[in-house]
């Protein structure tokens, strides 16, 4: 500390004008506001993509939401999963991008083996995960009778596990880690013809699978069924993944070809996108209805959307929902982490885990649900009930609970 005359000297001095720098004019408004945005940025020092593991956090706030509980007024951000993309979409997408940064960069580091050999130790622990989650599941659905264990016959206990153990049986909430499972189990292929310069030839061969299962679901033709899978057909969701994983691999070449194009006017065109696609999901498809009458657009929409086999409107909303996204973490960085990143990021830093445990929560909860007083269904309730959910669940990641069992 300085002296009594120092101090003294620190003191605003009631005869002295304060200078404050305010804009006199609406140019220097314009270069302050444009300069405060500026600030905003993501900071392109960062080494880890933290944009990534943002969007995979919200992604799991979809996902609780969606799973659990009864109608709420988060379906005004989810879209109660009949929006035109959903966070499964986002988890797919997310994972493939980071499969090509993180195990690419293995490879052009220690080689090719040493990348292969991370993926299916990857994929070893999925599948793992995957085994365990359905037979336990199946177990305590079935003991105590679950909504969604009608219908599952495992009356021959030993022929269920053993398909479930060869990947030819999934249950309800375990199809999303098996489809994981396969999906890093070929990423070794991926990541040879990344290698190898064959980037073509991967996404030409990625899209001619989605094609033939586009036409073998038209045509109701049994390929190798995976019993009790309606939804997560490794052939169609695969495009998600390794097209993401492309784009991984190759991020930074990509980056520097765009790095020319006006950056404000592209964000704008993104929002733009983003803005029509909630535009036609809002009006039901009645807009289209009424430009081309005698069409049923309702049925035409929801063919080109169909979720259960990625149809080509579901890949271009994940495609526009997902960049928007990207971008408006990338211009408004700063401002979204002090409000909402503490929450989100350490969740979708640990999405496996927060996706195991939120099974494991589900169902608790609906073994415990005939036990508990009178729950009405009101969205009020649900949504307090979900915002729970999700903040246990970042609980239990802050204070690392059974870390050494559950993957992440």
């Amino acid at each position: 500390m300085g002296s009594m005359a120092e101090q003294s000297d620190l003191k605003p001095q009631p005869n002295k004008a304060v200078a404050i720098a305010l804009p006199h004019s609406l140019p220097e408004l314009a270069a302050l506001i444009r300069a405060t945005v500026e600030g905003w940025r993501y900071p392109v020092a960062e080494k880890r993509d933290l944009r990534l593991d943002f969007l995979r956090g919200f992604a799991v706030l979809v996902m609780v939401v969606d799973h659990f509980g009864g109608a709420s007024w988060l379906y005004l951000i989810t879209g109660n999963n009949s929006f035109f993309t959903s966070g499964a979409e986002a988890f797919v997408l997310i994972s493939g991008m980071v499969v090509g940064i993180v195990y690419g960069g293995i490879a052009r580091k220690d080689g090719l083996r040493a990348a292969v050999v991370k993926a299916w130790q990857r994929a070893w622990t999925l599948y793992k995960l995957t085994i365990v989650m359905t037979l336990g599941l199946a177990i305590i659905s079935n003991f105590y009778q679950l909504p969604w264990a009608k219908g599952v016959d495992i009356r021959d206990p030993i022929a269920f596990t053993i398909n479930v153990i060869l990947l030819r049986q999934t249950y309800y909430l375990a199809d999303i880690p098996l489809l994981y499972t396969l999906l890093m189990a070929f990423a070794p292929v991926g990541l040879w013809l990344l290698e190898r310069n064959h980037t073509r030839l991967l996404m030409i061969g990625s899209f001619v699978i989605w094609v033939f299962f586009q036409y073998v679901n038209a045509e109701q033709i049994i390929i190798a069924p995976i019993a009790g899978n309606t939804t997560f057909h490794p052939a169609a969701w695969q495009l998600l993944f390794f097209w993401a994983m492309a784009f991984g691999y190759h991020r930074n070449a990509i980056y520097a070809r765009v790095s020319t194009v006006p950056k404000w006017s592209y964000f704008l065109f993104s929002t733009m996108l983003f803005v029509w696609l909630l535009h036609l999901y809002s009006t039901e498809a009645k807009v289209l209805a009424r430009l081309y009458p005698g069409m049923d657009m309702a049925a035409i929409v929801h063919a080109l959307f169909d979720k259960s086999i990625v149809a080509p409107g579901r890949i271009l909303a994940t495609i526009i929902v997902f960049q928007f996204a990207y971008l408006l973490c990338t211009f408004f960085w700063k401002p979204i982490w002090g409000i909402i990143g503490w929450f989100f990021l350490p969740l979708g830093q640990n999405a496996l885990y927060s996706y195991t445990m939120h099974v494991v929560i589900i169902g608790l909860f609906y073994v415990a649900l005939p036990l508990l007083p009178g729950i009405q269904e009101m969205g009020t309730f649900n949504t307090g009930l979900q915002l729970g959910v999700l903040f246990l669940l970042w609980w239990l990641i802050r204070r690392q609970f059974a870390f050494d069992i559950v993957p992440r």
